[in-house]
């Protein structure tokens, strides 16, 4: 009788095949039927002990498996179903898992415009983090600024590091053509992307589209991303790239931080006389006029540089 492997890893037996041999040089006979016996019974003993030995592994390793589940159940590790999850259903209907990791990320030249224009007014960034961490564990709070050269905005910046948000800063760059070069998709797209293996949701404060592709490769990357902004400042193809939109409204807007409404608003921010009315012609050869050479000039002042005060944001 002998053992041969079958396609599904067990053994089958066959019949052995008796032969008589020859006897040996002594004169004596032997029958192979005897010694393939003998091989028979050493196979089976250690076949049954390898099995043995695979079965008390098998149980080891299905063992210390029920162990790991269990203590990551025990403490909301990934492997406790979503619907086990503790969740929290908001006024406006946004369903979130409170265990949730955030991340913030606040594009605050894009919001500051887009507060100034649809409003007349300011963001007040403490009611903005908390309104977007909806309970969750808040695990970064990044805001984003450019400076003009020369102007402050210390006060500002120790505002929002007060209120929970790091401070992200650079210079605006003013070339010799008198274009400008200053904003931070690169780098906001840089850390979005390096919080994807810390996080389980990003959160970008901007209605610029240009984070479009941001937003798509955080969710190929298995990260939720939604977006925050006023809806009439916001590209459409941004909302539909992201997980949620929070639309954002005059709820987080700051009381009583309302711009001059009897004169006009500059780029950098400073009030101005209105500009009295002029044709279509007087206007075109304004623009083709040459430009005067460029002088000295005052401190700057820039979009953020509007007289903020600690009594403002209720410090």
């Amino acid at each position: 009788m002998s053992l041969s492997p079958s396609r599904d890893n067990g053994w089958i037996f066959r019949a052995p095949q008796f032969r008589h041999a020859a006897a040996a040089a002594g004169g004596g006979s032997t029958s192979e039927e005897e010694v393939s016996v003998e091989a028979l019974q050493s196979r089976i003993e250690e076949l049954e002990e390898a099995l043995e030995k695979e079965r008390k592994q098998f149980e080891s390793e299905m063992r210390k498996g029920q162990e790991a589940i269990d203590r990551m159940q025990q403490t909301g590790g990934p492997s406790a179903s979503v619907s086990e999850m503790p969740t929290h259903e908001w006024e406006d209907g946004y369903d979130v898992v409170t265990q949730q990791r955030v991340a913030v990320l606040v594009d605050v030249q894009n919001m500051y415009y887009a507060a100034r224009n649809l409003y007349n007014s300011k963001l007040e960034f403490s009611k903005l983090l908390r309104y977007l961490g909806r309970g969750r564990q808040l695990c970064r709070a990044l805001a984003y600024i450019v400076e003009r050269p020369g102007m402050e905005q210390d006060k500002f910046i120790e505002v929002l590091r007060r209120n929970g948000y790091e401070v992200q800063k650079k210079v605006l760059v003013e070339r010799s053509d008198g274009s400008q070069k200053g904003d931070w998709d690169i780098g906001i797209a840089i850390d979005a992307i390096s919080l994807v293996e810390r996080v389980d949701s990003v959160v970008l404060v901007t209605g610029d589209g240009d984070f479009t592709t941001l937003c798509t490769h955080l969710r190929s990357r298995g990260v939720r991303v939604e977006v925050a902004s006023f809806p009439d400042s916001t590209a459409a193809e941004l909302v539909r790239s992201c997980d949620h939109f929070h639309r954002l409204n005059e709820q987080v807007l700051l009381p009583g931080a309302q711009f001059q409404s009897h004169s006009a608003e500059g780029d950098e921010g400073e009030p101005r006389a209105p500009e009295p009315r002029r044709s279509r012609d007087r206007e075109e050869a304004k623009e083709d006029a040459p430009k005067p050479a460029r002088g000295r000039r005052k401190r700057a002042r820039g979009p953020l540089d509007d007289d903020l005060s600690e009594a403002d944001f209720g410090l």
